[in-house]
């Protein structure tokens, strides 16, 4: 293994010896994962660098910025970008950094600005990135200044049902072709009807590889017996295998989930199936009615969940994002958005939010059992043992049997969510970009 450098880049020599070990070591085919690449500073340097710097990143759903003059600011691989709505309605994203002396443009989390000024000295930007002002200009630059050369640096954008996208990659494969036959189950989350983001994201600061946390989403329902198993004994659930039950799914470049099914009752305002059966096609519907949860990721690391529990008596989904965005090797920020369907009543709503804050909020029983996790398997992966000793994780787990043939959507399709081939696709298509 390479010696840790504390550089933020690595070397090309570096680099090349990193991703040979890679290589080497890591053998998704066989369900075999070293527990290094959860703890080590020099993979996370390169997935900096080949992965977050050259593939599509989820910023922002558009429910966030519906009017003209909206704007955000988020992270993209590290640095700060603004998301703005425009006054001619179209949505823009550019690197959060004034085009004179670089000093960081936009301050605020989000508002309403026709144009932003710098705090430094002063120069003025249009919401569409124009440099529109510059103090004194005519007498301190004799008329020679080019506003047109000095407008704001864009960021590539790209939508997907309300899912917005960037990326620094000036040629990117287009995002519906990266999302692939995924936008099928994509459209079952975010697609099914007119969603919208209710308040502010949440964020929290984990303690953990960012990796974990896509991991966990994109197949791993074996962890709910025990890691939740409490709520078995709460009786929210019927039993402890619950979780067993429905269908795993996983596509090409290394998106996947798990379908927990079937469910006994409808659990969608119901007077909104007019609307989902106008989004969705005659299978997708049907799928969705059939659903109790829905767990998936999309690579890299945003992932998404349909969660079913009973508020005041009655069954409730909750619909919720989340962003695993690195800060270090061994720290990452969770942001979290809480989706409704927009039309549904204010009852209906309200239900939802609390089903939301019980479960999977930073407060709820889920969130708390699961970080928890996610943190010592980050300290235990951290240091030179575990790469020094070779220490390997298990994924065999379902390597004997068959995908069905049968199944009304697309993808790789296991008969129950007990199996790691969601994750063995993941690290596969990782390790492809690792050495690209």
């Amino acid at each position: 293994m390479i010696d840790t450098k504390t550089d933020v880049h690595l070397d090309e020599m570096s680099r090349t010896q990193l991703a040979d070990y890679l290589m080497e070591t890591v053998r998704p085919e066989e369900g075999i994962i070293p527990a290094f690449i959860m703890g080590d500073e020099n993979v996370n340097k390169l997935e900096h660098e080949k992965i977050f710097m050259k593939t599509w990143v989820f910023l922002a759903h558009e429910s966030e910025v519906p009017n003209k003059g909206d704007f955000i600011t988020r992270d993209l691989a590290g640095y700060s970008v603004i998301v703005s709505r425009g006054q001619d309605g179209v949505l823009r994203a550019f690197y959060n950094m004034c085009t004179h002396r670089g000093m960081k443009l936009c301050r605020a989390d989000k508002g309403n600005k026709g144009q932003f000024t710098c705090p430094y000295h002063g120069f003025t930007f249009k919401n569409n990135g124009d440099l529109i002002g510059v103090p004194l200009q005519k007498d301190i630059y004799g008329g020679q200044l080019d506003l047109d050369q000095m407008s704001l640096h864009g960021v590539t954008l790209a939508t997907y049902k309300g899912l917005i996208f960037g990326t620094w990659n000036e040629d990117p494969e287009p995002l519906s072709d990266f999302l692939g036959d995924f936008k099928w189950y994509l459209d079952i989350v975010v697609g099914r009807a007119e969603m919208e983001v209710v308040g502010p994201p949440q964020k929290f600061i984990v303690h953990s590889q960012w990796k974990i946390g896509s991991d966990n989403f994109v197949s791993d329902s074996y962890h709910t017996m025990v890691t939740h198993g409490s709520i078995a004994k709460l009786g929210m659930v019927p039993n402890a295998v619950y979780s067993k039950k429905g269908y795993q799914v996983h596509v090409e470049n290394g998106h996947g989930c798990n379908i927990g099914m079937p469910n006994p009752d409808f659990a969608f305002p119901e007077e909104l199936i007019p609307e989902y059966k106008e989004n969705l096609s005659a299978d997708q519907f049907e799928l969705m009615s059939k659903v109790k949860n829905m767990i998936g990721t999309v690579f890299p690391n945003l992932s998404f969940l349909i969660s079913h529990t009973k508020i005041k008596g009655k069954l409730i989904s909750n619909t919720t994002l989340r962003l695993w965005k690195p800060i270090a090797h061994d720290k990452m920020e969770v942001m979290t958005w809480f989706l409704v369907d927009k039309n549904a009543s204010e009852d209906w709503k309200n239900r939802s939010r609390e089903s939301y804050i019980l479960t999977f909020s930073p407060s709820g029983i889920f969130e708390q059992d699961d970080t928890e996790v996610f943190t010592d398997i980050t300290q235990a992966a951290s240091g030179t043992i575990p790469a020094a000793k070779n220490f390997n994780y298990n994924y065999t787990m379902g390597m004997h049997r068959e995908p069905v043939d049968d199944f009304i959507g697309p993808g790789i399709v296991y008969p129950d969510k007990f199996t790691e081939a969601g994750s063995r696709n993941y690290y596969s298509y990782w390790l492809d970009l690792m050495n690209a």
